[in-house]
């Protein structure tokens, strides 16, 4: 889960920083051509081309190890904060995580390769240049640059594929939170104990987890109370059981598996999953009848499609159980994974020494019981202490870590990104008009109004930024297809567009909207 989590984010962040390193190189590239003079004249003084290069790459370099440096200083500090992020367990655990030599070295050499690597193409520009035609000219030749183009519709494509996989992740995050998980979060209290050390067998155990449950339930403000081996929804997932069904034929000597959790009567109706047929596990303390387990709606779709669950027995360690009860499905180890098939064990049968308490309050007031299970637990055994004590709907929570991540990422990068895509549009129009002052003071001249000559310059950009958009939207489409299993989201693959779109058709019209202001006299002149 953490390496899937990583490799997404990975790959993102390589998304983001094409992204970026086009945005970059489109303002070098942008900012070169105003140089045009200035490479003429050390042309024209004897500079050789392997000169200029040098230069135009020296500069990159520096520009490429000061965002080296800041990017070290932001590393060291966002190891840190990521220190302070809780794990989901009953112990202070926490990442473990540092700026080491290898790591940084890399991400030097990754920063300072980009700023060669998209340097290079204004410094071939600029080597390629006519000193004479450029003198003569005075730098101010018009001319298109195609490759500017280019980056400029590769950016908008790499931001659209990283805008949609931001809100993708936001959109999975919102609904995981509003996502049924098939039980009660609101009014549990969670608290663990451990009697391993104590040398209690595990008759011992199921002793005391009968004298807990006892006293718990006779706590005013406790509505039920059960005691289970796992919580659902945590970081460490479920145990895998091996079985075997009576009557039910496999294809090879391998066993049949199910998820696995060990609960007292009254777990079903402390967490709220409803029983589909059947009934709940006898009490603990009667030891004739047969050993049971009560299965869920996605172990009998699975391995009884066509019989009757209720009275069949179950072998497991080589010892036999009835199936006495069908509970509905729910979530068991992860947001977004499908339904499971999972053995209930009753507690009476396989008492363990560890066990997490539940206790159903009203919603709210979970917390104003964790004194009482302490005192009841004391009243026990003083010396057995209880530990992450915890609210349901917090540990719900915490498993939420691995979505609530990237979405608080996205929530800062995708409107940054979009910031950098309208700054680097801007800059790139901003100069193309620049380069046609004259162009434009002629065409104003000779009649053109300014509202015409803004939208030719805009519907020139625009066609651009709509390849580009075009080709990122095909591929997040593409993506989002493959690891969506082929459904997509209409609202953000829509939505996305339109909104790059805008701010995209703002960049490219104030530029060209403050050259359409210019006096046709005044460019004329200048030229």
């Amino acid at each position: 889960m953490f390496a899937r989590a990583l490799v997404i984010l990975q790959g993102v962040m390589l998304l983001l920083l094409l992204a970026v390193c086009g945005n970059t190189a489109n303002l070098v590239l942008a900012r070169a051509s105003t140089r045009e003079r200035e490479i003429a004249v050390r042309r024209a003084l004897g500079a050789g081309r392997g000169r200029i290069i040098s230069l135009l790459l020296t500069e990159s370099l520096v520009l490429a190890l000061l965002g080296a440096a800041l990017g070290t200083a932001i590393a060291m500090w966002g190891t840190q904060a990521l220190r302070a992020v809780p794990m989901i367990s009953a112990f202070p655990i926490k990442f473990q995580t540092s700026v080491d030599g290898l790591g940084l070295t890399f991400a030097t050499l990754l920063g300072v390769a980009c700023g060669l690597v998209f340097g290079i193409a204004p410094a071939l520009q600029l080597v390629r240049l006519d000193p004479q035609r450029a003198l003569r000219s005075g730098g101010s030749t018009p001319g298109r640059s195609g490759l500017r183009n280019v980056l400029m519709g590769s950016e908008v494509a790499l931001a659209l594929i990283v805008l949609v996989a931001a809100a993708l992740f936001l959109r999975s995050f919102r609904e995981t939170r509003e996502t049924d998980p098939g039980f009660r979060r609101e009014g549990v209290l969670l608290a663990a104990y451990d009697l391993t050390g104590r040398n209690a067998d595990t008759s011992a155990a199921r002793v005391f987890a009968d004298k807990l449950l006892a006293r718990l339930r006779a706590l005013p403000e406790v509505e039920a109370a059960a005691i289970a081996t796992s919580v659902p929804l945590d970081i460490h997932g479920l145990p895998l059981r091996s079985f075997a069904l009576e009557g039910r034929a496999r294809s090879d000597a391998t066993l049949d598996q199910a998820l696995s959790n060990t609960v007292t009567p009254g777990y079903f109706s402390t967490m709220g999953i409803p029983l589909r047929a059947g009934k709940d596990f006898i009490d603990l303390n009667d030891a004739a009848a047969a050993p049971q387990v009560i299965v869920n709606e996605e172990f009998v779709r699975r391995y009884l499609p066509n019989a009757e669950p209720i009275g069949r027995r179950l072998l497991s360690r080589g010892r036999s159980y009835v199936i006495s009860g069908v509970v509905r499905n729910s979530l068991y180890e992860a947001f977004g994974d499908p339904p499971k098939p999972i053995i209930y064990w009753s507690y009476r049968d396989r008492p363990a020494r560890q066990g997490e308490i539940h206790l159903l309050t009203r919603a709210g007031a979970e917390m104003t019981l964790a004194a009482q299970v302490q005192r009841v637990v004391r009243e026990i055994d003083p010396t057995l202490p209880v530990y992450d004590i915890r609210s349901l709907t917090n540990h719900v929570e915490k498993n939420l870590f691995l979505r609530r991540i990237p979405a608080r990422m996205f929530v800062v990068l995708g409107p940054l990104l979009l910031g950098l895509a309208a700054i680097g549009i801007y800059a790139v129009v901003a100069h193309a008009v620049s380069r046609r002052r004259t162009e434009i003071g002629v065409r104003l001249a000779l009649g053109a109004t300014a509202h015409r000559v803004v939208a030719q310059i805009v519907n020139d950009s625009l066609r651009v930024i709509g390849y580009g958009a075009l080709i990122g939207w095909l591929l997040a489409l593409l993506i989002a297809m493959h690891a969506g299993g082929g459904v997509i989201s209409l609202p953000i693959f829509l939505g996305v567009p339109l909104v790059l779109f805008l701010v995209a058709t703002f960049a490219c019209w104030l530029p060209a909207r403050r050259a359409a202001t210019v006096d046709p006299m005044v460019a004329l002149r200048d030229d």
